[in-house]
């Protein structure tokens, strides 16, 4: 009998683990990736793990009412620009498009998610995260992210030493708006955090991707793991100064994350297949159309949901080899798919949410 993977009476029940790496705008490839995953009637999400805008994604998923996870995802990616609801006709006026979106928020900030900063007589940072701290306030239950429903890590980096510091919630820890804040940290576009004495800043300044504390304690599990890259280590060559530069932010982030996933496959691979949980790599692959090396700070509509497209679509591609991953005992799948450049309908609310809906 050919079992579909989608069928729900003859999927298995799992309990993911999702590792959410940062990128800032290009989150929205994660949000439509859960949006996947949180369909499947027999998938749910035991922990999460996430830096700079990955920890934002996380902290909506883990402190939000599960039917509307995807709503409050849809909310804060997924709303009004001061581009328009709808992308430009084709993807030479696209590319514009996404270069002037990104060139307003870096002049101007974007509107409910970050504020620019203007001359000041001490510099802190470029950008201040108010209105996603005032959206993560309205939203975010942090009863909830606290109580171990869903198991939540964040990481950040110690300004000062260097050193990851890890809060998780499986230890004790609790979790709240400072520390969201200080995953963000990214210098000196964002300022970081004092947290017990401690300045610390984004995770992404050494762990983008923070799957250790994750994989430290997977051995032995059958439960499939998701590592959710927002920047791709393969990419074509480059062809220009604005490409090159896009493949150099693509190359430091994407192999920071590929090299130290490496020393886990290779201890991996001394272990029995049956002792090594389903892991999945699936990164960003841009459309076409982004703004080269500024993508991150294109918060567009259009670009939203092209990302968002495509991570939904990379995880079905990665949920319909769960099986054969856990038949094979591979120590690592990577997800490259045929890609698709328009994005389908998101369900629930229209492409363009009003701004008050936010509240």
């Amino acid at each position: 009998m050919t079992i579909h993977p989608h069928e729900p009476e003859t999927d298995p029940e799992f309990s993911a683990a999702l590792v959410l790496a940062g990128g800032v705008g290009l989150g929205s490839y994660q949000a439509g990736a859960c949006d996947a995953l949180l369909s499947r009637p027999n998938a749910r999400i035991g922990w999460i793990a996430g830096s700079s805008v990955g920890a934002l994604n996380g902290a909506l998923i883990a402190g939000t009412e599960p039917s509307r996870v995807v709503e409050a995802l849809q909310v804060y990616w997924l709303r009004g620009s001061a581009w328009g609801p709808f992308g430009p006709p084709n993807a030479s006026l696209r590319h514009a498009a996404n270069w002037m979106s990104a060139l307003h928020t870096r002049l101007f900030g974007s509107l409910g998610r970050l504020q620019a900063l203007g001359p000041r007589l001490s510099f802190s940072s470029f950008y201040d995260l108010a209105p996603t701290v005032a959206f993560l306030r309205r939203t975010i239950d942090f009863g909830r992210l606290n109580g171990g429903d869903i198991r939540f890590t964040v990481a950040t980096v110690d300004v000062e030493s260097g050193d990851v510091v890890l809060f998780d919630t499986g230890r004790g820890h609790r979790i709240e708006i400072d520390h969201l804040l200080a995953s963000c940290g990214f210098l000196p576009e964002f300022a970081p955090v004092e947290i017990d004495g401690r300045l610390l800043g984004d995770g992404g300044l050494a762990v983008n991707a923070p799957f250790e504390p994750v994989l430290d304690e997977a051995e032995g599990t059958v439960d499939p793991v998701f590592i959710l890259d927002l920047f791709a280590r393969d990419g074509r060559r480059p062809t220009g100064l604005e490409s090159a530069l896009a493949r150099k932010n693509a190359l430091v982030f994407g192999n920071q994350t590929w090299a130290r996933l490496e020393a886990y496959r290779r201890y991996w691979d001394r272990l029995a297949a049956q002792s090594r949980p389903p892991l999945f790599y699936l990164s960003y692959l841009p459309v076409t159309g982004e703004a080269g090396p500024e993508m991150p700070y294109d918060f567009s509509v259009s670009s939203a949901a092209l990302r968002w497209n495509a991570g939904r679509l990379d995880m079905e591609e990665a949920l319909s080899r769960l099986a054969s991953a856990r038949a094979s005992g591979a120590a690592v799948t990577v997800i490259r798919r045929a890609r698709s450049e328009e994005p389908r309908a998101v369900k629930a609310s229209p492409p363009c949410v009003p701004e008050s809906a936010a509240a």
